[in-house]
């Protein structure tokens, strides 16, 4: 039972990840298991109000994850597993097209307003941002690399670099004219992934923390992540910033450790 509750709390943190809400998740999952129910059934089964439960159960069916049947009173049944996701994914994809299309319309409207400020010493100042969530920390770690023309330095943890890997973040750093140099830390097993880079453009250092997770582009920003791979997607953030001093900080930090660490094996 242990190992079940674990399961379905994976898999409502998932649901949790791809919109719902987590009250919306539990209903999700006990409508899943325990078939068509009532509205006062899973208030009672889930300990929720019953004006509530009215309004996720008809969120959800509005997001074609849960169907009502005609009886009285009325029971709700919820999609399969593989049918919810899939709707939820079409969701997203027509969200996202429909952003899209409205991205140079949107940028021609921006472009018709003239720019009123006056550059001063303070638009040189050193900037900071503060990132929440995999996407736009992606879309952060893109720019940069779009950006870099001498070297890209990564120091993480193989979960830090597997989520990268799976961003795409390497195959753009492959296709930029950047020189790529990571350092893992800990590595007790070398990962697949890792062996389509090449090796000596990686180096190993022993460590008892994975909590370390930072990229160095040429020496004139930095992205430091404040929660990295060990946590969940959502509850991800790092720190951007062009801080000369931080970026050299941190970059003598890397070399530090690429100076220790071993080779790839």
């Amino acid at each position: 039972m242990y190992k079940h509750k674990l399961t379905l709390e994976k898999i409502k943190n998932e649901l949790i990840n791809f919109g719902l809400t987590k009250s919306q998740a539990k209903v999700f999952i006990f409508l899943g298991k325990y078939g068509a129910k009532t509205a006062s059934e899973i208030a009672k089964a889930l300990q929720l109000p019953r004006t509530e439960t009215y309004h996720l159960v008809n969120s959800l069916q509005n997001m074609g994850l849960v169907v009502s049947e005609l009886c009285h009173p009325t029971k709700y049944t919820a999609m399969k597993m593989k049918e919810a996701i899939s709707t939820l994914v079409k969701q997203e994809q027509d969200r996202i097209d429909t952003l899209a299309t409205k991205e140079e319309a949107l940028s021609e409207m921006w472009e018709e307003i003239p720019f009123f400020a006056v550059e001063t010493d303070e638009s040189k100042s050193e900037k900071m941002q503060l990132l929440h969530g995999t996407g736009p920390i992606i879309n952060k770690i893109k720019e940069m690399i779009n950006s870099s023309s001498e070297d890209f330095r990564i120091y993480g943890s193989v979960p830090d670099l597997l989520r990268m890997y799976h961003s795409d973040v390497f195959d753009w750093i492959e296709s930029s004219p950047t020189n790529l140099k990571i350092v893992v830390s800990p590595l007790n097993k070398s990962p697949e992934f890792l062996s389509e880079i090449n090796s000596e453009k990686i180096r190993v250092i022993q460590s008892e923390s994975e909590n370390k997770c930072f990229i160095i582009n040429d020496k004139k920003e930095v992205l430091i992540f404040m929660r990295n791979a060990t946590h969940q997607t959502r509850q991800t953030f790092a720190w951007w910033s062009d801080s000369e001093t931080l970026v050299d900080m941190m970059g003598s930090l890397f070399e530090l450790s690429w100076e220790k660490g071993g080779a790839i094996y």
